[in-house]
């Protein structure tokens, strides 16, 4: 009897795949996304998309759009059906009890100020004088990406606002998490058969991979949190929905400043809290993932199983 292919191939092969299918998508869906931008707005403003000008930030979203998809939905996608014969099951499209939400709303809730504390704490981070050049492009690396950021978040009406919650909430929710929690974890998961290694891991190259150095920390902790609820849950769902709910707080929280006339530049500007806010929010958020972790063995779900039926705990 044949095996599924996932468990012919070497786990390095199998990354190697992967990495592959995403610079396929990527090229793939750009060359699309460029079609689609000079059939909308034209050759000109296709060549003066880095002008600054209203139409030029529309192009750059819409290039995001595709590119989004065609480097991390569709290859999720390819990789599922060449690991599995049942591509659904690999990706963990399961259902789940509905309390698991619940629970993964208030842990992402609980969380906000104790990750506010790590990117604090990352931006204060120096690196020894030798190492100063570095420092420097790495600032202005981070500098780039929060204007761009800045650019890419103004909206001026609700049609905007859901726009960028499809292009910054929704797609990266679901394709990131395809691709990091159910295609490359499950990878790192086979190769060093120890889930922490496999969470902690692709959460480190999650958080690498935004090229943002002073806020690598607080995206890794996400990245990690995101993978225990895989884990623990055994279905994508739950980390594609604390995904979002990441990302839609931050999109709905900019549009809100807007509308009362409040900088974006308040959205790195946090108000300071008393600490006492930050050991409650660890203490409340501590209790919140043992609640979703003894609920998970309560129905008896989880990614990581043994081929004996025995669980990997």
């Amino acid at each position: 009897m044949l095996k599924p292919a996932s468990t012919q191939r070497h786990p390095f092969l199998s990354l190697l795949l992967l990495v592959l299918l995403m610079f396929a998508g990527a090229l793939v869906f750009t060359i699309l996304a460029f079609i689609a931008v000079i059939a909308i707005y034209g050759m000109k403003e296709m060549l003066n998309a880095s002008t600054g000008a209203a139409s030029s930030i529309e192009i750059i979203k819409l290039l995001q759009l595709f590119i989004s998809t065609g480097m991390f939905v569709v290859p999720a996608l390819f990789f599922a059906r060449l690991e599995s014969k049942n591509w659904t099951d690999y990706l963990q499209f399961r259902g789940f009890p509905y309390i698991l939400i619940i629970l993964a709303v208030l842990i992402m809730l609980t969380s906000g100020p104790m990750l506010e504390l790590s990117a604090q704490i990352n931006k204060s981070m120096k690196l020894p004088g030798f190492l100063k050049g570095i420092e420097l492009w790495m600032l202005n690396k981070e500098l780039e990406m929060a204007e761009m950021t800045k650019q890419l978040l103004k909206m001026n009406s609700p049609g905007v606002l859901l726009f960028n919650i499809l292009m910054l909430a929704i797609i990266p929710a679901i394709g990131e998490e395809l691709i990091f929690r159910g295609c490359l974890q499950k990878i790192f998961g086979k190769w060093t058969d120890n889930k922490h290694v496999a969470i902690w891991l692709t959460a480190i190259i999650f958080s690498a991979i935004h090229i943002q150095f002073y806020g690598f920390l607080p995206r890794m902790l996400l990245g990690a949190l995101f993978g225990y609820l895989l884990v623990w849950s055994g279905t994508i769902w739950i980390p594609i929905l604390a995904h979002f709910m990441n990302n839609a707080v931050a999109i709905i929280t900019a549009y809100v400043y807007q509308r009362q006339g409040i900088s974006l530049d308040k959205l790195d500007q946090p108000d300071p809290v008393a600490f006492y806010v930050y050991i409650i929010s660890s203490l409340a958020c501590s209790a919140l993932l043992w609640t979703f972790y003894s609920t998970s063995l309560k129905y008896g779900v989880s990614l990581y199983k043994r081929t004996d039926g025995s669980r990997l705990d």
